[in-house]
């Protein structure tokens, strides 16, 4: 636990990928994604001056190449962590994953098949074991999945981080809050 018994973390969605989730399963960052990326710096460049931060990424590509410019700028090191991966889709075919996504908008926590259930409880638990400031770049269900836990929210999606958003959480003795949800996105395709 940090010295005043406060843990900061920082969950950052990944910067507007080149390519859809149904189009390519591992897509890097559009140009537009790499200036949002960019942008991050100035964004939490006086929380870096305060604080010493971990940095882990998920393994997917958008989640790395967001975290390059804060890498860049304040010289940490990236640990890529797995159980921050975008929601599993087991059997579903890539070019079906769309539609498959916009169905799990609409579930229930308790209503998940055993991978997704799976999935979530790795990320409830990795966030709980988090023993030092450390900041997160991941996707949009990660996301999701830690603010519904986090606000006991029954739906697995309730919050619609835009790219580059910052939800901060605070590990106070080990009491985790939700401190702020990151920018939402202004439109949202239904």
């Amino acid at each position: 636990m940090a010295e005043n018994d406060e843990i900061n973390i920082y969950l950052i969605r990944h910067g507007e990928a080149g390519k859809s989730w149904n189009e390519d399963p591992d897509p890097g960052l559009s140009n537009k994604g790499e200036k949002q990326s960019i942008k991050l710096v100035s964004k939490l460049s006086n929380d870096f001056k305060k604080l010493n931060f971990k940095a882990i990424s998920s393994p997917l590509l958008r989640a790395q190449e967001t975290a390059m410019p804060l890498k860049e700028e304040f010289g940490f090191d990236i640990k890529i962590d797995k159980n921050f991966s975008e929601i599993p889709s087991p059997g579903i075919e890539l070019y079906q994953r769309s539609v498959w996504l916009k169905e799990i908008f609409k579930v229930r926590v308790a209503e998940l098949e055993q991978p997704q259930q799976e999935w979530r409880n790795t990320i409830i638990q990795s966030i709980q074991n988090i023993q030092e400031n450390t900041i997160i770049f991941s996707h949009f269900m990660v996301i999701n999945c830690v603010v519904g836990w986090l606000s006991n929210v029954d739906k697995l999606v309730g919050f619609y981080p835009d790219n580059c958003s910052v939800t901060k959480i605070l590990n106070r003795k080990g009491k985790l809050q939700l401190v702020q949800t990151g920018n939402e996105l202004s439109t949202i395709v239904q």
